[in-house]
């Protein structure tokens, strides 16, 4: 398979190659789950196939085609394994949602259902965001309005969870939450020049917390602002965030303000 076309769109015009393979993500995200919603089938048992199926998919053409190293995917952290301290606030906020507890309805089947359809999402909404979008708009936008923009448009992606018959209030926690998240992810990104750690932090955080007993949307996103408070600025002043995005834009020449 010749994956020349997409290559060159990339080359082109970076912003529609992201909303191509972000239509495809959503639009098999929507599907599968008012599917498996209109058959009263078990949750994940139908969205995690086809969306592991994409993974798959898109991972091929980013290493075929060279641009997952040019969006940081395979490409090693720059962090020391003495450093691995540097992502502990990650891992709290990964972890916390444990101390709720575990929920008593999960089995065999959904656990592995859900594995699949999370490590399979985290793992695509990472590339598409914080790979494929933040690239681009660190190359063309002031980087604190790319930063600010990357994780609100991820945020504002899970509002197609309507389409997923959710109620308007999940769906209002549901983007908020994702925002707050998705601007540590993206400063961790920033920090690291990486998507590794964010891949893993993401598929983590989303099984942990679909498997515990989360508590109401809000203490959820105070949890997520009071880490993101504490290590944003330590991402970007403590670990060479800020000095990391200097260095890009003298290349690419956008503004780093």
């Amino acid at each position: 398979m010749s994956w020349t076309p997409m290559r060159r769109l990339y080359a082109r015009d970076p912003l529609r190659h992201f909303l191509v393979w972000l239509a495809l993500y959503l639009g098999i995200d929507i599907i599968a789950l008012n599917l498996e919603s209109a058959l009263d089938l078990p949750g994940h048992t139908v969205v995690a196939i086809p969306l592991a199926m994409l993974a798959v998919v898109i991972t091929i053409y980013l290493v075929r085609s060279g641009v997952g190293r040019d969006i940081g995917l395979g490409v090693r952290p720059a962090v020391s394994l003495p450093r691995l301290w540097f992502y502990l606030p990650l891992v709290v906020l990964v972890a916390l949602p444990l101390s709720t507890g575990v929920r008593a309805d999960l089995t065999v089947l959904l656990i592995v259902a859900m594995v699949v359809h999370y490590v399979a999402s985290g793992y695509l909404e990472e590339v598409l965001f914080r790979g494929l979008l933040l690239t681009h708009l660190l190359r063309e936008w002031p980087a604190t309005s790319a930063i600010l923009l990357s994780a609100l448009t991820f945020g504002l992606g899970h509002a197609t969870s309507m389409l997923a018959d959710q109620s308007g209030a999940d769906t209002i926690w549901q983007v908020i939450n994702p925002t707050v998240v998705g601007l540590l992810f993206t400063l961790v990104v920033v920090a690291t020049g990486s998507l590794t750690a964010v891949i893993v932090a993401h598929v983590f955080y989303n099984i942990i917390a679909e498997s515990a007993q989360v508590p109401d949307g809000l203490g959820v996103i105070l949890t997520g602002l009071a880490v993101l408070a504490v290590y944003g600025p330590w991402l970007l002043y403590g670990a060479g965030g800020l000095t990391r995005l200097r260095e890009d834009t003298r290349t690419s020449g956008a503004p780093v303000h």
